[in-house]
């Protein structure tokens, strides 16, 4: 029995063992299927992830972004003259782009420092900088670090956006990475020191540099540098114009974390801490009186470019611009008008007023400046120009002007106005005005009032290099501002007389040649309005038979109008096209006299084919153009090559121009023209030992007064005038009032040599009452040569 006993204790221990196993293995039957569960939730979120972010993210991301290794943003468009000097810039963006190499390594590393001091460590994106920001931010409360690298910030504003959403920012992450693989290091840093925002309207360190130091990046010091990488978080509010406080603190700051990041010493950085923030702003392009030439250099590389040639490129636009011609044609222009006031009186009241009007007018207080605060009108500081009232004593000792009463000084009490009667003389001031009547006038710093010096009529100048077409100089007006109206190109005014050598060259080539006998006497038309029309001379008389020579020296209107008759109107006005004018002509026999409005670019145009001999011209303002990177793209007459593509073709080359008229011909024109400043209405600009060529214009009323002409080397069109219906005054002719200002340009243009109009093969010259005269060869008549011809090429006429 003691065999088949047990006790207690064996029994438990038995059963206990299975037991703990069989939970065992439950247990980890549990965590394995447990596992295998939660690696599908994985593997299906993962996947899930991945579809969705191929759908909405992946999907909407560019897969090239090879483009970027070439990409420039918009820089400044730079013009230049003939000698290199910078005239103008214009840009959508201000900014110059300058490569990484040119710059100083403190530049750019002030830039890293500031924006990403473990640029060249992360691949893109750096995890650790975005967990120093976000324990900054976590300490201060507030966001006061950022977390985004350079190539981060890169990908923001080129690529996805400044959106505020994680999936912006997951994009912007996933592309920062891929530009890098792309672009490299230096490249991206390049781009982000041009591309970058820095306030004030800078774009890039170069523009930010010249701008708030004056000097290029290239010559950029540590603490300069420092001070334009600290305006990066916030440019509009950091920048040293608006706060130079703020602007020093942004600059400390980054100077120590250049220190931090052993790009400077402590000692180094100390230097630049009490720097300047600011240096006075230089303006490299000059401020002339007239910018007529570089807003239509402007306008015409806006006609002939697509803008993302002309900024995407950073065109540097050379020009044959010359600055002493310039000045010469802006001094020339500017006596002519003041010779003319003097002639005729300054300008006398502007405008009048009713009663009513008068004390409108005085509340509104126009021209003067107002307080801020107060509203109240403020007393005009010494130089300031504006409106005055004259009262009902018609007392020039008191002008009004708001609630501030100035005399007029007593010279210009004195002085003579103009009269409204085109006939009239001038008349004084004191009799000129009327209560109501209003002056323009500035005040001078004794306090008295002096009549505004502008004067009351306007002129135009343009200056053409024969051979090539290129504009030289162009004055638009008594001071034309950027992007005004440049007359020179756009003031379509009658031409007068000036119009006729088209008309004498239609004949021409119709076969009549300068010797032959024309007829000026009365001559009885039916005007296009249906009513009688009767040209007159100048003089009311008539020469009655005479050379067609003699008649053109005269300027002999009914003789142009007979021509233009025979030939048809039609075909004058189709020769002047061809010749250069441009502006749409009417077609009835008025326009033998000049009653169809051109430019003074169209005559200019016109009078050069002649001087080219028959040869047709382009204006000419573009030499070449250069692009960002010092390289060629286009020269005047050939193709603008971007990316190996043609975009464009520019006027002028070797080739320019057709031929319109035959050589023979355009001599015998040529020399007519010369007659008229030899013994015609331009002998003041005639000199016996060198070639000038031209003809006056005066039109109805002395509206208009022009010269055009040209030397062997130049043409020059000069237009006195005014912007509307205005007289000049009683014989204001062509030759009194705009021949002076011909004669100081070419004179300006005058080398010293003695110069000669080459006499081409298909043209000789012969005698005939007295001088020698140029006619096309073959075309001599023979009572003319007599039995053997008479050639003396080269022997001045007149002599």
């Amino acid at each position: 029995m003691a065999d088949d006993s047990t006790t207690a204790d064996d029994t438990p221990q038995a059963e206990a063992t299975p037991r703990r196993r069989g939970w065992l293995r439950r247990f980890l039957g549990f965590v394995a299927r447990l596992t295998l569960l939660l690696t599908v939730v994985v593997l299906l979120a993962g996947g899930a992830g991945y579809l969705w972010l191929r759908a909405n993210i992946l999907s909407e991301l560019p897969s090239d972004l090879s483009t970027y290794r070439d990409y420039r943003p918009p820089t400044v468009c730079t013009v230049v003259g003939g000698d290199g000097a910078e005239l103008d810039r214009f840009y959508v963006e201000r900014r110059w782009w300058v490569s990484l190499d040119e710059l100083p390594p403190h530049v750019w590393q002030a830039f890293v420092a500031a924006e990403d001091r473990r640029f060249f460590e992360h691949p893109g994106v750096d995890l650790l900088g975005i967990g120093r920001a976000a324990w900054s931010n976590f300490q201060a409360g507030d966001v006061t670090q950022g977390g985004s690298t350079i190539t981060q910030q890169l990908v923001k504003n080129l690529i996805v956006g400044k959106e505020r959403s994680y999936e912006r920012k997951l994009k912007e992450a996933i592309l920062a990475y891929r530009l890098e693989r792309e672009l490299g290091k230096e490249a991206i840093l390049e781009l982000f020191v041009n591309y970058v925002f820095l306030g004030a309207g800078n774009y890039g360190v170069e523009a930010a540099a010249r701008d708030y130091f004056g000097v290029s990046a290239r010559q950029l010091d540590p603490g300069q540098a420092a001070l334009i990488a600290g305006l990066i978080p916030a440019p509009s509010r950091y920048h040293p114009r608006r706060s130079q406080e703020i602007a020093r603190q942004r600059r400390a700051i980054v100077l120590e974390a250049m220190v931090a990041t052993e790009m400077l010493t402590a000692e180094e950085a100390e230097v630049f801490l009490d720097d300047p923030v600011l240096s006075q702003r230089k303006n490299a392009v000059p401020e002339e009186t007239d910018r007529s030439y570089v807003t239509q250099v402007r306008r015409e590389v806006r006609r002939l470019l697509p803008e993302g040639v002309v900024f995407g490129e950073g065109l540097t636009v050379h020009t044959p611009f010359r600055a002493d011609v310039q000045q010469a044609a802006e001094d020339a222009i500017r006596q002519a008008l003041l010779d003319h006031r003097s002639r005729q009186g300054w300008l006398g009241p502007v405008r009048s007023l009713s009663v009513s009007d008068a004390a409108a007018f005085l509340a509104r207080g126009d021209g003067l400046k107002r307080d801020r605060q107060t509203a109240e009108l403020q007393s005009p500081a010494a130089g300031a120009c504006f409106p005055v009232l004259v009262g009902k004593e018609r007392d020039l000792g008191a002008l009004q002007a708001g609630p501030f009463t100035f005399p007029l000084r007593a010279e210009d009490r004195a002085t003579t106005v103009r009269n409204p009667k085109p006939e009239a003389p001038p008349v004084p001031l004191q009799r000129a005005v009327r209560p109501g009547d209003v002056l323009q006038a500035c005040l001078l710093p004794e306090g008295t009032l002096a009549l505004a010096e502008r004067p009351w009529a306007e002129g135009a100048a343009v200056v053409i290099e024969n051979q090539t077409g290129r504009v030289l100089a162009l004055v638009g007006g008594w001071q034309v501002g950027l992007e005004g109206f440049v007359r020179a190109t756009q003031a379509r005014r009658q031409p007068g007389s000036s119009f006729k050598p088209y008309v004498y060259a239609t004949a021409l080539l119709r076969g009549k040649r300068q010797t032959d006998t024309v007829v000026d006497a009365p001559l009885s038309l039916i005007g296009s309005n249906g009513k009688p029309w009767s040209p007159k001379n100048y003089d009311g008389g008539y020469a009655g038979a005479l050379p067609m020579r003699t008649a053109m020296a005269k300027s002999l209107n009914t003789v142009a109008v007979r021509m233009a008759l025979e030939a048809g109107p039609s075909e004058v006005t189709g020769l002047a096209r061809r010749m250069g004018v441009q502006t749409r002509l009417r077609t009835d026999p008025t326009v033998a006299l000049g009653s169809s409005e051109v430019t003074p670019m169209d005559q200019a145009r016109g009078y050069a084919t002649i001087a080219r001999l028959g040869r047709s011209v382009e204006s000419v303002y573009i030499d070449r153009l250069v692009d960002v990177d010092g390289r060629t793209i286009g020269q005047a007459g050939g193709a603008v090559m971007v990316d190996g593509e043609a975009v464009q073709e520019l006027p002028g080359g070797p080739q320019m121009g057709e031929q319109v008229l035959p050589p023979g011909v355009a001599y015998e024109l040529a020399d007519m023209l010369r007659e008229v400043v030899r013994a015609g209405t331009a002998r003041r600009a005639w000199r016996v030992d060198r070639d000038r060529f031209g003809k006056t214009g005066t039109t109805n009323g002395f509206q208009d007064a022009w010269f055009v002409g040209f030397t062997p080397e130049h043409t020059v069109a000069v237009w006195i005038g005014t912007d509307g219906t205005t007289s000049l005054g009683e014989k204001e002719t062509g030759g009194r009032a705009a021949l002076p200002a011909w004669i100081k340009i070419v004179e300006a243009l005058d080398t010293g040599a003695s110069t000669r109009l080459a006499v081409p093969d298909e043209a000789v010259l012969v005698p005939w009452n007295g001088q020698y005269v140029g006619l096309p060869r073959g075309l001599v008549p023979q009572r003319v040569l007599g039995s053997r011809p008479t050639v003396k090429a080269g022997v001045p006429l007149g002599l």
